[in-house]
């Protein structure tokens, strides 16, 4: 089974760190797309500091059918 990358893990940590200073993020390790499951962090719900400090720490956040998809390039 292949790992997380250490993006993604750091996002976490990240997205932890942001909730206990925000409100509550309502999020998914992983999705699927037409029947076809995907890796990936996709945020539901989140405040809007939450989404600029990532942008501010590099992310990308790519809004979609499913939530916004965020990741590091």
């Amino acid at each position: 089974m292949e790992k997380y990358k250490d993006s993604d893990v750091e996002l976490m940590s990240i997205l932890l760190k942001l909730q206990e200073q925000t409100s509550p993020i309502r999020m998914s390790i992983g999705y699927t797309v037409g029947g076809t499951v995907r890796r990936g962090i996709i945020l539901y719900e989140a405040a809007p500091k939450v989404i600029e400090t990532l942008i501010e720490k590099g992310y990308t956040c790519d809004l979609n059918g499913c939530g916004m998809r965020v990741y590091k390039l």
